[in-house]
């Protein structure tokens, strides 16, 4: 049925409801899960930009990616206490824009199924669906499951 699972991570509560539903289909299936955290890219004029003066400009990108790939790491760790078969669970950082990102790695992996949280870290309470969920699920190649 599926051979490649995809859970885009971003320390939220809707991508733990997310990434369980995905170990559940791994579970299911056999798939490969590919857990991702995306972290948005900052250029050198938006670091100098900020409030907080660095001395090296290239710090909030290097700050950005240390925390997700402390996310995918996570996220790695609670899918095989879940169940999901550690051998075929690998975790990934990409920087960039969340919903392109996770489109083409999805299309670049060739996964079957990507398993999205409704809202992840940056959601409004008054929305049904977050931006990034509805961006991927609208441009997406392959099943897009919204948890």
């Amino acid at each position: 049925m599926f051979n490649r699972i995809l859970v885009p991570v971003d320390g939220s509560k809707g991508a733990l409801k997310a990434l369980q539903k995905a170990v559940g289909l791994q579970m299911l299936t056999g798939a490969e899960l590919y857990i991702l955290c995306v972290f948005k890219h900052h250029s050198l004029l938006e670091a100098s930009l900020s409030m907080v003066r660095p001395d090296k400009l290239d710090i909030p990108d290097d700050a950005l990616k240390e925390y997700a790939t402390e996310v995918a790491v996570h996220s790695k760790n609670e899918a095989v206490q879940l169940g999901a078969e550690q051998s075929k669970v690998r975790a990934f950082v990409k920087g960039g824009r969340p919903s392109r990102t996770i489109v083409r790695f999805a299309r670049k992996r060739e996964c079957d199924l990507i398993v999205i949280g409704a809202q992840g870290t940056n959601g409004e309470k008054s929305l049904l669906l977050g931006s990034v969920a509805q961006r991927v699920a609208g441009s997406a190649h392959c099943p897009t499951l919204v948890v």
